[in-house]
């Protein structure tokens, strides 16, 4: 038997179905997408969730003149399979295949690329307005997360509809209780007091049923919809939505197809005020272990994968912070809703009064930490690489500028793989190392995270750690946490050719092909920098200055990065004819791919490094050895 969803090949084909057609087409999409995640990971829970909001959508919408802005946009693979996409869609996530994410590179029907929550009301409010300047008759629709409501930037842009009082203009408030964790704050209570209320929702429910049974029974239903709403007056806060100058409608099934279509249609009549959908959705809709564990399916990397007993750096993180708070109780943690991602449940579960989840909120997050800091506690701010972008001006001025002593533990830095260019961990490096006041640094191993933690919590100023996505490299944990060095590096491999200089993550690359090239008669000296700000001046220059040729290495962007931090120390000392080689991220952001594949992709692993080597050191390719050469091993890991 034929697929409805082999017919649909645009949105406009969606028009004719039935209502028992398109129940049929939610089927189809819901196994395509848990086919497809099954074998390439990706977002689960929350596109089984949106799938019959989509099909609404596109049923009356008429997409890609009227735009779709998707707030987070990792709930758009329904999405992507109703807009032309379906037979690339196995593809998805994978390096030259369809993103992860909405991408206007991929199609017209995608009007951006957001991978942060919190954004999609204020460009959504940005389109309407270009589209009424140049007097367009397009309609604008901005579907949000109840998660991108704990976003300081979404109350800004809802305060500025207010004021504009956009007419092609329509939000929608895509509420399943969830982000990544748990929501927290205002909007959890007002959900969990009317979608989960017992007896409310066994009213509705007895209603629509009973009014099915009477003659004209569409008609009675109607009847009892009014009173559904008004009874919702009561319940729901919906005087709040009009008062801020919204037309509220709502809550919605956000499952029943009709129900949702009939919604959209009045809700764009109403032109005096921006109309506001409530829909309320379940994450993980029709994949039984998704809807029982919504956090767990939010991203897995296969619903049926397993592990082995290699800790992620997370895990030693979260690790390391329960032992800190064992010993100290002022220390305390903060996420912006990423506490399973950072591994910070855990920590919570053993201390539930010193661990806050502030919601998508990073700028609150750092602010809060700042004062938490001035008020004598000792707060570890555990964030996404690609997150903390968001909280730039608050490490500036309520942590850098008051030099005060706040942790910030940067999770997935560097490359992060399949959620590609707006989740790629790439610019901290850049954007902290030009900070006055803070120390950063990046572990070789997950044994050295463990012990720079523990410094940074000892620290009387602001420290940043670096740390990549994924497991450790396997060694030994010491038992006892030690201080290290402040500004102190180490070198693991001498040799008297070449200086290699590598950073965190690169380092056991870096080793490894000292072992390549010594096997060609090439000495490597090989640098675990550590630190990147202050560096280990000292041990760079003589290391350096020994071989005089250098390659430095760091899975960051390659402007303004560690790199260049040595680029400048050598250019301060006048070592003006040391040969250098970079490598890193270049200037362009990374797309998606395996975190193997894209290391490969840019010499970020030890064959890309020897190829490095030898394209700009050609002098160094010979078959003997001479005699000035000379190879020595410490064994120092």
């Amino acid at each position: 038997m034929a697929r409805i969803l082999d017919g649909i090949n645009e949105p406009q084909d969606l028009r004719p179905l039935t209502y028992q057609e398109m129940d049929q087409l939610a089927q189809e999409i819901r196994e395509a997408i848990i086919t497809t995640v099954s074998s390439n990971g990706g977002h689960l829970a929350s596109n089984l969730g949106v799938v019959e909001l989509t099909i609404a959508l596109h049923r009356v919408f008429d997409s890609p003149k009227d735009k779709l802005v998707w707030d987070t946009s990792n709930q758009c693979y329904t999405h992507k399979l109703l807009t032309g996409r379906r037979e690339r869609f196995a593809s998805i996530r994978k390096a030259g295949g369809l993103s992860g994410f909405a991408d206007p590179s991929e199609s017209p029907h995608d009007t951006l690329c957001a991978g942060h929550a919190g954004t999609g009301l204020s460009i959504a409010l940005g389109i309407a307005s270009g589209a009424h300047h140049l007097k367009r008759d397009s309609y604008v629709v901005a579907i949000i997360g109840d998660g991108a409501l704990t976003a300081g930037l979404s109350y800004e842009a809802l305060n500025n509809m207010a004021h504009i009082k956009p007419k092609n203009l329509m939000v929608i408030l895509n509420d399943n209780g969830m982000s990544i964790s748990e929501n927290i704050g205002w909007l959890t209570h007002w959900r969990d007091r009317i979608a989960l209320h017992p007896e409310y929702d066994a009213m509705v429910q007895k209603s629509k049923e009973l009014a099915h049974k009477l003659p004209h029974g569409d008609f009675a239903w109607q009847l009892v919809k009014k009173v559904k709403d008004s009874l919702q007056g009561f319940i729901i806060p919906s005087m709040l939505w009009e008062e801020m100058g919204f037309k509220y409608l709502g809550p919605i099934d956000g499952h029943n197809i009709r129900e949702l279509e009939e919604t959209l249609k009045e809700a764009r009549q109403h032109s005096h005020k921006t109309p506001l959908i409530h829909v309320i959705t379940h994450k993980g809709r029709g994949y039984p272990p998704a809807e029982k564990d919504p956090v767990k399916y939010h991203q897995p990397g296969s619903p049926l994968s397993s592990d082995d007993s290699t800790p992620t750096y997370s895990r030693v993180f979260a690790d390391t912070v329960i032992r800190l708070m064992e010993k100290d109780p002022r220390v305390v943690a903060i996420s912006a809703a990423m506490m399973e991602g950072t591994g910070l449940v855990s920590v919570k579960e053993r201390f539930p009064d010193r661990v806050y989840d502030v919601g998508i909120a990073e700028q609150h997050a750092v602010s809060m930490a700042a004062g938490m800091a001035r008020g004598g506690l000792k707060p570890i701010v555990a964030i996404y690489s690609t997150f903390l972008q968001r909280a730039f001006d608050q490490i500036v001025h309520d942590v850098c500028l008051q030099d005060l002593p706040v942790v910030l533990a940067i999770d997935r830095a560097g490359i992060v793989g399949e959620d590609g260019k707006s989740h790629q961990g790439a610019f901290d490096i850049s954007s902290i190392r030009c900070l006055p006041n803070i120390t950063m640094a990046a572990p070789k191993d997950e044994n050295e995270l463990q012990h720079l933690i523990y410094t940074a919590v000892k620290n009387d100023g602001p420290m940043a750690i670096r740390y990549p996505r994924g497991k450790g490299v396997g060694i030994p944990l010491d038992q006892a946490l030690r201080d290290m060095p402040m500004g102190k590096g180490e070198v693991l491999r001498y040799g008297d050719d070449i200086t290699i200089v590598a950073l965190g993550s690169m380092v056991y690359p870096a080793l490894e092909a000292s072992r390549i090239l010594e096997e060609e008669n090439i000495g490597c000296t090989v640098v675990n920098a550590r630190f990147i700000k202050p560096l280990d001046e000292t041990l760079i220059l003589e290391a350096c200055g020994h071989t005089g040729r250098v390659v430095t290495v760091e899975e960051g962007m390659l402007a303004g990065g560690f790199g260049s931090a040595v680029l400048e120390l050598l250019n301060a000392r006048d070592l003006k004819d040391m040969v250098v080689e970079s490598i890193g991220m270049p200037d362009e952001f990374i797309e998606h791919g395996s975190q193997s594949y894209l290391r490969a992709r840019y010499d970020l692993d030890s064959q890309g490094i020897v190829r490095r080597i030898k394209a700009n050191f050609p002098e160094l390719c010979r078959d003997v050895v001479p005699e000035n050469s000379i190879i020595r091993t410490q064994e120092a890991i």
